[in-house]
């Protein structure tokens, strides 16, 4: 049998999506109270909003009739026909928050406007009106919440601590409080000041400030207009991550909203400088026009919709790219030259059997500094153009008027002067385990992962030579046999893949060998990409099919590829245990001021680690 809900089960029913813990209510009066145009707003609570939640403001405020109607269902003065729901810059809009909390707790609502003698209070008690008078109260509406849930007691099981219900709550108004710097917010429970927010001028010290509370030492911003979508966005650095999304705040029209999407557009503008499950401390704000977004989809309105989802995430992906590309968070480079003269050629005593400046990586014979031109010390190369090779120093900086030797490098007495960055202007101490370059910066020790480093610029150099397939490749003089297994196989014979990253292979064929173990397949590999031509092939491409068969048919083919190409980049570099010179130091730091995002290596670890001089001063006892 059907029965129509009574009027106070179905209020209840309505509360339950609508009023969540005392965080949501919270979250509902301030929102009123930002649309009512208030700038001061004070919040109160006890117990952790069971108790008591009064919320203050100094908006507009309500006549009497409004208050009245305020407190029924249904009842708004911010839209009046279905079109009024697209382009909505107001948070309330169905009228459902206050009648919602007055339905579970013993609300009392005093109002007054600015042009009204005094005020009313209205006192109603799970949805019933018990009593309304006049009150002499300041302009603007106070808002008090006590006993909440006293008549469903079955949700009150379901609230936390108090002391988690109190986070929660400051989490509210902090959400609150980021997007909207003129409004100043103030918390309170049990007397005392949990979060303070005064009014700012202008967003970025507003979530500069708020975010100081998280530990963000510094926030770059970034913005920029794509597809008619305004992305700005408040970026810390990628150490500062977490495994959970807590610390990073998106919002759409400045609105706090949950979107997997624009958490995962978001950690893509990162790339792979946030490693897997990691999610960055930032704050990102989108606009997008009113009639292209929906924002009735959530009871809480928690969630919005696109018309061009693709699009919004491609902006934010695009822009907080382009600004972390450019690693905000070293220091700033120095407007500063420094004079530099080319070092002698190497003598026969300094070259490996192959006349290259080279030395031994974990036995791979992995080369630093040698170049296809020759065998000149990595700062002292010059190439006619940016091949993309690993080795590629500082050279393009040199004059162009300097001599030819027959190996294509430039050759004078006369100084040169480089245009240098943050890693150029360190000082270099020494290396460290065999594995950290020691330097010296202004006023700190850093401490430089020499694999992490060379990594990320071969990586840098490969992905550049891709993108403009002029990846060189370096033939077998016989074709290398390359056990794989099937998936792998099936990979390798979409030959775009491989080709595009250098590699030349024999379509894969099922050996007919008995020794060969079943589901296993022979793949004959010709050549491999010129830059590893070091490398042992067999390893190196077992590695990139792998990496290409993990990326599956979700991933992109270019984000397969840039697996692939940080894969590869492992396989070429120095590794930790190898000994550097200091000339192969000096220009790998020089290497480092050429690349995008060079304080992070392709897989995410960070390049350097920094202690400023105050810390090691106070750690002897100095300071």
């Amino acid at each position: 049998m059907i029965r129509i809900l009574p009027p106070a089960l179905a209020d209840q029913i309505a509360a339950g999506e609508v009023v969540e813990r005392p965080a949501s209510v919270v979250k509902e009066l301030v929102e009123n109270a930002i649309d009512a145009g208030a700038r001061r707003v004070d919040i109160e609570i006890e117990a952790g909003g069971r108790r008591l939640i009064r919320v203050v403001d100094d908006g507009s405020g309500m006549s009497s009739d409004d208050a009245r109607l305020s407190l029924k269902r249904h009842a708004t003065s911010k839209i009046v026909a279905a079109e009024d729901l697209w382009g909505l810059r107001t948070f309330g809009f169905r009228g459902e928050a206050l009648p919602s909390i007055a339905a579970v707790s013993r609300l009392t609502l005093s109002t007054k406007t600015a042009d009204a003698a005094t005020g009313v209070r209205l006192t109603v008690e799970a949805g019933a009106e018990v009593e309304a008078r006049e009150a002499g109260i300041p302009d603007g509406t106070q808002i008090e919440v006590r006993d909440l849930f006293f008549n469903t007691p079955a949700r009150q099981k379901f609230l936390k601590s108090e002391a988690t219900e109190t986070a929660n709550i400051s989490e509210a108004v902090l959400r609150l409080g980021l997007g909207h710097p003129s409004v100043h917010l103030r918390l309170r429970t049990g007397g005392r000041v949990v979060l303070d927010l005064p009014a700012h001028r202008d967003l970025g010290e507003r979530v500069r400030a708020a975010l100081a509370r998280r530990g963000a030492s510094v926030l770059h911003e970034a913005s920029g207009d794509e597809g008619g979508c305004t992305v700005r966005a408040f970026l810390a650095g990628p150490e500062e991550a977490s495994t959970t999304a807590r610390s990073t705040f998106v919002f759409v029209g400045g609105r706090f909203v949950r979107d997997r999407s624009l958490l995962h557009a978001l950690a893509l503008g990162y790339g792979a400088l946030l490693e897997k499950g990691r999610y960055p401390l930032a704050t990102l704000f989108l606009e997008v026009p009113g009639q292209e977004l929906d924002i009735n989809v959530h009871p809480q309105k928690l969630e919005v919709r696109f018309a061009r989802a693709q699009e919004v995430y491609a902006a934010v992906r695009h822009v907080v790219g382009a600004a972390v590309a450019r690693a905000p968070w070293l220091a700033e480079a120095s407007r500063a030259v420094r004079v530099f003269t080319l070092p002698p050629r190497p003598s026969l005593r300094d070259e490996d059997a192959d006349g290259g400046r080279a030395f031994r990586a974990g036995g791979a014979g992995v080369t630093l500094g040698r170049t296809a031109q020759g065998a000149l010390p990595l700062r002292a190369r010059v190439p006619d153009r940016d091949d993309g090779f690993i080795g590629r120093g500082v050279g393009e900086n040199l004059d162009a008027s300097l001599p030819r030797f027959a190996d294509g490098g430039r050759m004078g007495p006369a100084p040169v002067v480089a245009p240098l960055g943050f890693f150029s202007l360190l000082s270099y101490v020494g290396q460290l385990h065999r594995t950290y370059l020691v330097c010296e910066g202004e006023g700190e020790l850093i401490l430089i992962d020499q694999h992490a480093a060379h990594e990320r610029v071969a990586f840098d150099r490969l992905r550049a030579a891709q993108a403009r397939r002029e990846v060189r490749r370096q033939r077998l003089l016989f074709p290398l046999p390359v056990e794989v297994d099937d998936l792998s196989a099936a990979t390798a014979a979409d030959a775009g893949l491989l080709e595009a990253l250098g590699f030349e292979i024999e379509a894969p064929a099922r050996d007919a060998g008995a020794a060969v173990a079943a589901g296993k397949t022979t793949i004959l590999v010709r050549a491999v990409p010129e830059a590893l031509k070091d490398a042992d092939p067999k390893p190196l491409l077992r590695d990139v099919l792998a990496q290409l068969v993990e990326g599956g048919a979700a991933t992109s083919a270019a984000e397969r590829i840039d697996h692939a190409l940080a894969t590869m980049a492992c396989h070429s570099v120095v590794r930790a245990g190898d000994v550097l010179g200091r000339p192969q130091v000096l220009a790998l730091l020089a290497q480092l001021d050429s690349v995008d995002l060079r304080s992070h290596c392709p897989h995410g670890r960070p390049v350097l680690l920094r202690m400023p001089m105050t810390e090691i001063e106070r750690r002897f006892g100095r300071a």
